[in-house]
């Protein structure tokens, strides 16, 4: 079938050149921020807060260049393929299926009366996310993007439900094509579905109570470094590291050993994280209890690490 389907390729230049280029700028803050950290803890000669905020910036930075990485990978692999039974949007790894016999109208960005709603990765040449769009004559409908210009000027297929975005280079061609073939009626029912990467249909994402304890056990131990960043510069050369039973210092060390609490919390949520994550397909109980178990430890790291940090 699908190579008696039509093939409509998207402008993927613009985006493509904008989108690298907002890559390399991120590259650039990158290594500035680097080299901001390494001068600062060269003058004051010793770990500071900033260098916690800017570590945090660098970690923030890396998730956004995978993400910049995946939609550009969509945006050069995108195109549309149409026949009398099917329009099917191809983005990257994203394949949406959607059966001409569901199809209730089509209209253009420019008849849309009222506001359209977009969340996503938009920048010129991409626009591609979710949202709402007004379909003309009636109520605001969720909208899924897939297109290189903004919504104002995308086609919309509108399906009992579900609109869909798009913007198929040679645009006025690709409306009459879409209308001949509705005229024509499609010759077999099609099923219309969402094809994507397998990570993302994993069940971890709707599970809440999963996520809160991988959650809450990432950021308590982000929460603790940044205490520790704080305090650091004000603490002595050397710290009591342990006290007996009478509250006294009884084992002395470098001040740099208050960041081995820390340590412990984030190999602890590392190692129960990915084991946690192999069982969680098998056996949802298990992964619970090494993900509650990591969070107690970061509870018990926490307050191992005030009592470093404020003791005398």
């Amino acid at each position: 079938m699908a190579r008696r389907m039509t093939t409509w390729e998207t402008d993927v230049r613009r985006g493509m050149g904008v989108g690298i280029g907002l890559a390399i700028f991120i590259v650039l803050l990158d290594v500035a921020a680097l080299w901001w950290v390494i001068h600062l803890a060269g003058t004051y000669g010793t770990i500071t807060f900033w260098t916690f905020v800017v570590g945090l910036g660098l970690l923030f930075s890396l998730f956004l260049l995978g993400l910049m990485a995946y939609w550009l990978y969509g945006l050069f692999l995108s195109r549309y393929l149409l026949d009398r039974n099917e329009l099917v949007i191809q983005w990257g790894a994203v394949q949406q299926v959607i059966p001409m016999g569901q199809v209730e109208v089509v209209f253009t960005g420019e008849e849309v009366e009222g506001p359209i709603l977009f969340n996503g990765g938009k920048w010129p040449g991409h626009c591609v996310g979710f949202g709402q769009v007004p379909i003309p004559g009636g109520a605001p409908t969720p909208a899924m993007f897939y297109g290189t210009v903004s919504p104002k000027w995308q086609i919309y297929v509108a399906t009992p439900g579900l609109v869909y975005g798009i913007s198929p280079a040679q645009r006025d061609d690709f409306l009459e094509s879409l209308q001949k073939r509705m005229e024509m009626g499609p010759t077999q029912v099609v099923e219309q579905v969402t094809h994507r990467p397998g990570f993302l249909g994993w069940g971890i994402w709707r599970d809440r109570l999963a996520l809160g304890l991988l959650v809450f056990g990432i950021l308590s131990i982000f929460a603790l470094i940044g205490l520790v960043t704080f305090r650091y510069p004000s603490l002595d050369l050397v710290i009591p590291l342990h006290f007996d039973a009478a509250g006294t210092p009884d084992r002395w060390g470098s001040r740099v050993q208050v960041f081995i609490t820390p340590l412990i919390g984030v190999l602890t949520m590392l190692f129960n994280g990915v084991l946690g994550g192999l069982a969680y397909r098998r056996e949802r109980m298990i992964s619970y209890l090494l993900w509650g178990g990591a969070v107690l430890v970061q509870v018990l790291v926490w307050t191992a690490t005030v009592g470093l940090l404020w003791s005398r």
